[in-house]
């Protein structure tokens, strides 16, 4: 079988560059649904009051969920506009879109769960913390409806996050002087860098689970292992979220 040349991606400055670029597109559609958030349904409302609305809605469950289901579908078409415009590239080789033995996939999800497990003990019995994260309770709390915010956790957030990271940044990096091993640890900490709204404690927690999923994605070559790994850690979380909230 004949490999893609190197020269069908791009290489990691222009990685980093399009990357930049995708993530300002992202950044600016989250305002963009914010204020349209903020002020549907309210003409002609004073400045003071906008301002609080858009700092409210900004922490509310329904802008994460309609922000997420917008930035997927613009920024992942993004995403593949740019893979298309690499002479050479190939969709399914870019993205890694190949299949995946389902014991591999299993093994893998099982991994994930010894991962959940550690974590929430940890969380629970070492640190006295509470398993739902109360940024986490206040967005499912203020959804409505709450099933829109379902498909953005279950489906939006994992397809376009690992399109993006270990999907598109993936290949460049690899493909660079930073090799496998480089890819799985830059794009961890540049997964956990969009989840500003939590402390410290789950910043670490989700950078060490980006390593697992990243591991996943190297060892499998298959961008469904870490997509489902993303989609099963979310429905749990969301699924606690609604028993404990």
């Amino acid at each position: 079988m004949n490999m893609p040349r190197a020269s069908a991606y791009w290489g990691f400055w222009a990685t980093l560059a399009w990357g930049v670029l995708i993530s300002v597109v992202f950044i600016v559609l989250q305002i963009i649904v914010t204020i349209a958030v903020a002020v549907v349904g309210e003409p002609g409302i004073a400045e003071a009051d906008l301002l609080q609305k858009i700092a409210t809605a900004a922490e509310s469950g329904d802008v994460f969920a309609w922000s997420t289901i917008v930035t997927t579908i613009v920024c992942g078409s993004l995403i593949l506009g740019v893979i298309m415009l690499k002479r050479g590239s190939e969709l399914r080789d870019y993205l890694c879109v190949t299949p995946v033995a389902s014991g591999a996939l299993l093994k893998w999800l099982g991994l994930l769960a010894g991962f959940a497990v550690a974590s929430d003990l940890i969380t629970v019995f070492v640190l006295s913390r509470p398993v739902v994260p109360e940024v986490v309770s206040a967005a499912y709390a203020t959804a409505n409806p709450v099933w829109v915010l379902w498909i953005a956790l279950i489906v939006g957030a994992p397809l376009f996050e690992e399109m993006f990271f270990r999907g598109f940044l993936f290949k460049g990096f690899e493909a660079s002087f930073m090799g496998p091993a480089g890819a799985v640890v830059v794009t961890s900490a540049l997964w956990t860098s969009i989840h500003v709204q939590y402390d410290a404690y789950l910043l670490a927690t989700i950078f060490l689970l980006g390593l697992l999923i990243g591991a996943a994605r190297a060892v499998s070559r298959s961008i469904f292992v870490p997509m489902a790994m993303h989609s099963a850690s979310n429905l749990v979380s969301t699924v606690q979220t609604a028993l404990l909230t």
